[in-house]
């Protein structure tokens, strides 16, 4: 028992070659234009019509390509200005983060007020140059993915 559908059910050599010309010749009456006759090689207006019919007429089974998501991680950790060990969310490996520094909010503040104190020659830029007052950020030594952003101020 078969659910009636939009499909027409065809007999079970109808995946091979044998099976596919058969369904064809039967709805593309012999004598038609669109027939295939055997061992005469088809014209191209026979073969779009039979290759679009073969595509309305027939049921395509294609194989299922299931996506399978990780679920994500969750960055855990305690982040300062030196390396820390966490998984990276990229690459899902378990590593010790390399760490660059950057000018952050504190340096460029620092300065600034050094320079208003009355340090203008060249000691208001200090800041700029010392680790301690800049910004860290974490990346993963592998994949070079940018994990966190320590921000002193």
């Amino acid at each position: 028992n078969v659910a009636p559908g939009p499909f027409p059910i065809h007999p079970v050599g109808a995946g091979t070659a044998e099976g596919l010309a058969a369904p064809l010749n039967d709805c593309c009456a012999a004598g038609s234009a669109f027939a295939l006759t055997p061992g005469i090689a088809p014209t191209p207006t026979q073969v779009s019509h039979n290759v679009s019919h073969l595509f309305c007429s027939f049921p395509l089974k294609l194989n299922s390509v299931y996506l399978v998501s990780q679920p994500p991680i969750i960055v855990a950790g305690i982040f300062s200005s030196r390396p820390t060990s966490t998984i990276c969310p990229n690459c899902r490996q378990h590593i010790t983060t390399q760490v660059t520094y950057r000018l952050g909010k504190l340096s460029y503040l620092l300065c600034t007020s050094l320079c208003m104190v009355g340090c203008c020659f060249g000691c208001c830029f200090v800041p700029l140059f010392v680790r301690i007052f800049k910004d860290a950020d974490h990346y993963c030594p592998y994949c070079q993915f940018h994990i966190y952003r320590y921000k002193r101020l």
